[in-house]
């Protein structure tokens, strides 16, 4: 058991408190005892002596100091004591232990205390260690008158005190014997209450562990008793609320890093040194940050300075609450970058950075700025042509009805190509649209292409135009949708057919590369060179800068089959010219279903 331990403190502790009461005890019970034996003995040892007195007294005239040393010895040897008879001298007459003829040996017991005591106050008493006797005796006297024969003198009892100190020391052991009992008593119960104790307080410091060792479910489950059974309660109580509010924190802590790890917004949190803490996943994807990068500084993995000046700029002014800036990243993106400043429970000033990817919304914004600039040129053109040719007819008739048709004819024909620009671009509108929440199904590509070609031959046949078609023998199911696909292969076969010239011939194929089908369409017309290529797929743009031709086009075909297209999860492109280096070739492809046969 170790010196500092609870037990051992309490068992010390019982030993001290026991031994100081045993002690005070023992102390005052032994003189009280001791002092209470002597008097007696000295009270009996007076009566013996007045009862010597009076035998002296009434035994009448002795015949001679020989005489009366006889009867001294005698009554000596009767009563078990020491009688001894002193004259005024000092000298001996009498002494029940020595005998008459050994008197005069003795020496003079004038100047004993009890003797000088006796003579001046007609009593006397002594305890002291007796040379003759080699004891300790208790020595009693009183003043005798002398008769005839005897002398004056003083007549001395001496008894012996050892008595009273056996049944003192007897005393003592009794009380040593007691004390062993009790202090042995005493250990046994401080034990078992230091252990109960213990084993009380070791349960609590047993819970406190287990709490500290993030095991919160422990509970003390014996309830001690007494005062230790409201703070095991407390302990219980607190425990469980530590539970429940741990429980609660790591809930919030998972959500909130589902929650970091989810958004699609780079995050990154800096300390109030301004170095990292923690990033998520999108800001790794955004700038491949390292795995060292905890504890750096945003300048060290970003490799941009102006997130570090924002950064700095927000350290050393406390009194901005956030800031944003625009920086363009080397893969073309654009990304916001939102600086707000946070406090930690030491009320240390940190910050946290949100990324923003805003391309698409830039880019968005620079497309709908080109689709109302080209759309308001687009519009601009017949417009005014349409008010000056009313005008005209308003401010100066033409006197002729042909000229005054004629006008009007230009009138209507501008108004067709408004008509057809603003239904172009709702139908490009409603093609975004749909590809939000299209939900495309396995077709057959044969039959769309070929109803999209029955359609479009009656508009060729009055050009004297053929259309030929080179498929494979199978349907050539493709994943798509019913009203895009027939607008795609409209779309196409209406430009071939425009373009063409008369006597003209138009190709459309077919080809299976096994994981999609791949559908052309070819005429001989202009072509379209190089530089042209890939813009003639873009809102509004014309090979011809002439916004009214003959045809009445309103720039948006290529645009709304290409978002078409990209709705199909298929490709779209201008594949050149087409045979003898004459004409256009436009191709898409469609994936096909991965059940349908090959």
């Amino acid at each position: 058991m170790k010196l500092r331990s609870f037990q051992m403190r309490i068992l010390l502790w019982s030993w001290g408190l026991i031994l100081a009461a045993l002690v005070v005890v023992f102390y005052y019970s032994s003189e009280l005892v001791g002092d209470d034996l002597l008097q007696e003995t000295e009270q009996r040892s007076m009566s013996e002596l007045d009862s010597v007195l009076w035998l002296i007294k009434t035994h009448g005239l002795f015949e001679n100091e020989q005489d009366f040393a006889k009867w001294v010895d005698g009554l000596g040897q009767r009563l078990g004591a020491r009688i001894t008879y002193i004259a005024k001298g000092g000298k001996v007459l009498a002494d029940s232990e020595v005998g008459y003829t050994g008197l005069d040996t003795m020496d003079d017991h004038s100047e004993r205390p009890e003797v000088v005591q006796a003579h001046v106050e007609g009593r006397g008493i002594n305890i002291r260690y007796s040379d003759t006797l080699r004891k300790e005796m208790l020595y009693a006297a009183v003043k005798l008158k002398g008769e005839k024969n005897v002398p004056d003198g003083i007549l001395r009892l001496a008894v012996p005190i050892s008595a009273v100190s056996d049944r003192i020391d007897s005393l003592k052991l009794n009380f040593i014997w007691i004390f062993l009992i009790v202090l042995a008593a005493a250990t046994v119960m401080s034990l078992i209450m230091s252990r109960n104790m213990s084993r009380e307080i070791t349960s609590f410091s047993e819970l406190a562990k287990s709490i500290g060792d993030g095991d919160y479910s422990t509970r003390i489950r014996v309830l001690p008793g007494g005062e230790f059974m409201s703070l095991a309660q407390s302990i219980n109580t607190m425990a469980k609320s530590i539970e429940r509010n741990v429980r609660l924190i790591e809930d919030q802590k998972g959500q909130l890093q589902a929650i970091f790890e989810g958004m699609r917004e780079g995050v990154m949190s800096l300390d109030s040194s301004g170095r990292i803490e923690s990033f998520n996943s999108a800001l790794d994807e955004m700038f491949n940050l390292a795995e060292s990068s905890i504890g750096r500084t945003p300048i060290e993995v970003t490799r941009r300075f102006e997130i570090q000046d924002l950064v700095d700029e927000l350290m050393e002014n406390p009194d901005e609450s956030d800031k944003s800036i625009q920086i363009d990243l080397m893969d073309s993106r654009t990304v916001e970058v939102s600086a707000v400043p946070c406090f930690d429970h030491k009320r240390m000033r940190k910050m946290i950075l949100v990324f923003y990817d805003i391309t698409e919304m830039k880019r968005s914004e620079k497309g709908l700025k080109d689709f109302v600039a080209n759309a308001s040129h687009q519009l601009r053109t017949p417009l005014t042509s349409i008010k000056g040719y009313t005008e005209t007819l308003l401010d100066n008739p033409p006197a002729k009805m042909d000229d005054a048709r004629f006008f009007m004819e230009i009138v209507l024909k501008n108004a067709d190509h408004m008509d057809k620009v603003i239904s172009s671009m709702l139908a490009l509108a409603k093609s975004e649209q749909m590809g939000k929440k299209l939900r495309l199904e396995p077709m057959s590509g044969r039959m769309h292409m070929s109803r999209a070609v029955n359609d479009v031959t009656p508009w060729a046949t009055e050009r004297n135009i053929s259309i030929k078609t080179r498929t494979p023998d199978d349907e050539m199911m493709v994943m798509a949708e019913t009203d895009g696909l027939l607008h795609v292969f409209h779309n196409l076969l209406n430009n071939a057919v425009k373009y063409s010239p008369d006597d003209g011939v138009i190709t459309v194929s077919a080809e299976d590369d096994g994981e999609s089908i791949v559908f052309c369409v070819e005429d001989q017309g202009p072509g379209i060179s190089r530089e042209h290529s890939t813009k003639v797929f873009e809102r509004f743009y014309r090979v011809d800068e002439n916004t009214i031709d003959g045809s009445g086009s309103s720039g948006l075909g290529l645009a709304i089959c290409r978002r078409i297209v990209k709705n199909f999860d298929g490709e779209i492109w201008h594949d050149g010219y087409g045979e003898g280096t004459v004409g256009a070739r436009f191709c898409f492809r469609l994936n096909k279903p991965q059940s349908a046969d090959t």
